[in-house]
C-alpha cells in the first residue's frame, strides 16, 4: 500500500473514529483515534524583557498575515512597545501574505514591491492601509530567509520602518510559470523579477542587513547562544 492509499483510509469526517494497528519495536498495538481537523500554526510569539515582543513567522502560508496580526495584538495587550520580527529560516511562500504583513508596518501609499518583466515594464505595489504596528521594529534574517521573506524585508528596509539584523538573505526574487508539454514533460519559465521599493535587485543577491551579526555554532547544542536575537534585544532597547 502506498502512503497516499494509507492516508485516504485514515482520513475521514471530523468526529468519526478510526482503528489503527501500530508496530512498536517487535510488537503490534491496536489504537482507536478520533478524527479532528488539524490547524497548522505559522507564528510563534512571546514577551521578552523591557516591553519587547517577539514574533517568529515560520512560513508565508495562507492565513499567516492574520496570525501575525493576532500575535501582535496579543503582545500589545501584554505591554509590548517594541517588536522583534524573526524571519530566519523562513524560505517564503505566498507573496500576497507578505504584502499584507507589510501593510501592518508601512505607511499608506508607500511602495512595497516592484515587479519587472522581461521587457523592463514595471508594476508597483503600494501599501493600502494605515499601519497597526506603530512601534520600533527589528527584523532578524539569515541566509535561509528567501523569496517572500526577502520581499517583506526589502520593503521594510527601504521604507526605513525597521532595522534589519543578521546575515545576508538567500537571494530568490523571480516569478516563474510552469508549462505542461504534450509529451508529459514541463517547461519552467521565468517571466519577471521582484525588486525592492528602491529598485534593488533581490534575485541571486539577497538583502543586506543594516547590521551583520553571525550566528556562531556552539560545540554544546544544549548551551547554544542565539547571538542574533541577543543583539536584536540590545539594539531595540536603544530605540
Amino acid at each position: 500500500m502506498t502512503s497516499n492509499d494509507a492516508s485516504s483510509k485514515i482520513k475521514g469526517e471530523e468526529g468519526t473514529k478510526v482503528k489503527l494497528k501500530l508496530l512498536r519495536g517487535n510488537e503490534y498495538v491496536d489504537v482507536e483515534l478520533e478524527r479532528k481537523a488539524i490547524k497548522v500554526y505559522h507564528v510563534e510569539s512571546e514577551m521578552k524583557e523591557d516591553g519587547i515582543g517577539y514574533i517568529q513567522l515560520l512560513t508565508f502560508d495562507e492565513g499567516c498575515a492574520d496570525e501575525v496580526k493576532k500575535a501582535y495584538e496579543d503582545l500589545k495587550s501584554k505591554g509590548a512597545k517594541k517588536i522583534i520580527f524573526d524571519l530566519r529560516n523562513n524560505t517564503g511562500g505566498l507573496v500576497d501574505e507578505a504584502l499584507e504583513i507589510a501593510d501592518y508596518m508601512i505607511a499608506k501609499d508607500k511602495d512595497v514591491l516592484i515587479t519587472v518583466d522581461a521587457k523592463g515594464n514595471k508594476e508597483y505595489n503600494k501599501s493600502e492601509n494605515d499601519p497597526i504596528m506603530d512601534c520600533p521594529i527589528v527584523v532578524l534574517v539569515n541566509e535561509y530567509s528567501a523569496s517572500a521573506s526577502e520581499i517583506l524585508t526589502g520593503a521594510l528596509k527601504d521604507n526605513k520602518e525597521a532595522t534589519i539584523l543578521g546575515t545576508n538573505t538567500y537571494g530568490k526574487g523571480v516569478i516563474q510559470n510552469v508549462f505542461q508539454l504534450d509529451d508529459g514533460s514541463a517547461l519552467k519559465l521565468t517571466i519577471a523579477e521582484y525588486y525592492t521599493p528602491n529598485e534593488t535587485k533581490i534575485n541571486k543577491i539577497g538583502i543586506k542587513p543594516d547590521e551583520e551579526v553571525e550566528d556562531i555554532e556552539q560545540e554544546n547544542p544544549e548551551e547554544e547562544i542565539d547571538e542574533q536575537l541577543n543583539r536584536a534585544i540590545e539594539v531595540i532597547k536603544g530605540m
